[in-house]
């Protein structure tokens, strides 16, 4: 088993842990359950940890987890596929004719 990616927060893990079971990455979570712990033992000590089944999937795995750690980018503006309309990121449907933002 590898280590792929520790948090202090253990909902984040799971979702992580969400994303390589989709991917077939066989996954475990460690630590859940220790955060009973801190202040009795070192703070990082007691975060969940992201570990990997397969070491031979650890890249790909370590790969997604980097994907999904990107902050989104909400700069980005869009066009209207319908009538051609610029938009802000903020928005999902054209003003000028209602169409819903291609995704």
């Amino acid at each position: 088993m590898k280590l792929v990616h520790t948090s202090e927060n253990v909902v984040f893990l799971y979702h992580l842990k969400n994303i390589l079971d989709a991917a077939g990455i066989d996954c475990v979570i460690k630590n859940d359950r220790l955060s009973s712990l801190a202040g009795e033992v070192p703070l990082t000590v007691c975060w969940p940890e992201l570990w990997v089944k397969d070491s031979l999937k650890e890249d790909w795995a370590k790969e997604l987890v980097q994907e999904a750690l990107k902050p989104a980018n909400p700069d980005e503006n869009w066009v209207c596929e319908n009538c051609g309309e610029q938009h802000s990121s903020q928005f999902t449907d054209c003003w000028n004719c209602q169409s819903i933002k291609a995704f």
